[in-house]
């Protein structure tokens, strides 16, 4: 059962949010994301966006999308607690007003500005013939955080100059029309998550598929971890950690104690970078396991989240109404 929301109560918002581009989410997605979100969420009130329309820019199969959408979901609520108490999953294609404001804010958005961004500077380096939906992304994206005055999001490193852009276009609206309806988002960026080096040294990115997946199978994730590449250090010799991309992973998801004994392993020798990724192995299963066993529950229950997302729908739609109204009054068109 959701428990009533008492929104005047929380004076803070956060906002995370994930496309419906592929089958599920990936260890970056949930330590950058899901993991700040889950530990700051009795504090603040936090929404949590089904991205389908951001989605369109590269999916063009209505059925393949609507496969990616069930998943995520499936993956959102696996990773959630029972108690939703101050979270809400709604999707982002649902709210009716949302449009209207990407269209005003692109009303107000320098052409320079766009033109800065690095999603569109890398999807023009790598296709010629991209669509309109790329450019506006970031409209798109700055229309999603403010029109529910959301105060923080968490994101890596690579995501900030969406917040930045989120600030910017929320500032150009603020001083165009002398108002101070939209508030300025900030950033929260663990800046130990932003270095970590992942399977290749570049960033886990499914476009790189050089990710782990929350939900692979083991087999798979076994593949994975035993592929992640290290220096060529004999097995007598002792090792850095710190300097290890296996142990980058290890101390994100092991106990502290677990942490200690194989930092010592690695320093004392005769350990090899294969008996600790056999040890990731492990760890992880272990880590994931609850998630991986909810999510089981959930696909057998799949109405509980449809239920859930009309309710949640519902609100988030009443809350960017009114922000709507607000503008409309503001620009004179009401």
């Amino acid at each position: 059962m959701l428990r009533a929301l008492f929104w005047k109560n929380i004076c803070m918002r956060i906002l995370t949010w994930l496309r419906c581009s592929s089958d599920g989410l990936h260890i970056w997605n949930y330590l950058w994301a899901f993991k700040p979100l889950l530990d700051i969420s009795k504090k603040w009130e936090t929404f949590l966006m089904l991205a389908d329309f951001h989605s369109l820019t590269t999916v063009h199969d209505g059925k393949l999308l609507s496969h990616y959408k069930k998943s995520v979901l499936l993956n959102y609520f696996s990773l959630l607690p029972d108690d939703l108490e101050n979270i809400f999953v709604f999707e982002q294609s649902k709210i009716e007003k949302l449009m209207n404001i990407v269209w005003i804010l692109s009303s107000v958005t320098p052409y320079s500005l766009i033109l800065r961004s690095h999603a569109f500077k890398d999807s023009q380096a790598k296709n010629s013939d991209i669509n309109m939906a790329v450019f506006n992304y970031s409209i798109l994206m700055a229309a999603d955080i403010i029109s529910y005055d959301i105060d923080k999001v968490p994101v890596g490193k690579d995501q900030k100059q969406h917040i930045e852009f989120a600030r910017d276009i929320a500032e150009f609206f603020n001083k165009t029309y002398n108002t101070d309806i939209f508030k300025l988002p900030e950033a929260v960026i663990s800046e130990e998550i932003g270095i970590i080096p992942w399977l290749d040294g570049r960033k886990m990115s499914k476009s790189y598929n050089n990710y782990i997946g929350l939900f692979d199978d083991e087999k798979i994730l076994k593949k994975k971890i035993m592929s992640i590449p290290t220096d060529d250090t004999p097995l007598e010799a002792p090792k850095n950690p710190d300097t290890c991309n296996v142990f980058s992973l290890i101390k994100f998801f092991a106990s502290e104690e677990r942490k200690e004994e194989i930092r010592k392993k690695y320093c004392a020798g005769n350990y090899g970078y294969w008996h600790a990724k056999l040890e990731l192995l492990e760890i992880l299963l272990d880590y994931l396991k609850p998630f991986r066993d909810k999510r089981q529950k959930l696909e057998n229950n799949f109405s509980y989240i449809e239920e859930v997302l009309k309710k949640w729908n519902k609100k988030a739609n009443e809350i960017v109404d009114a922000k709507y109204e607000a503008i409309m009054k503001i620009i004179w068109l009401a």
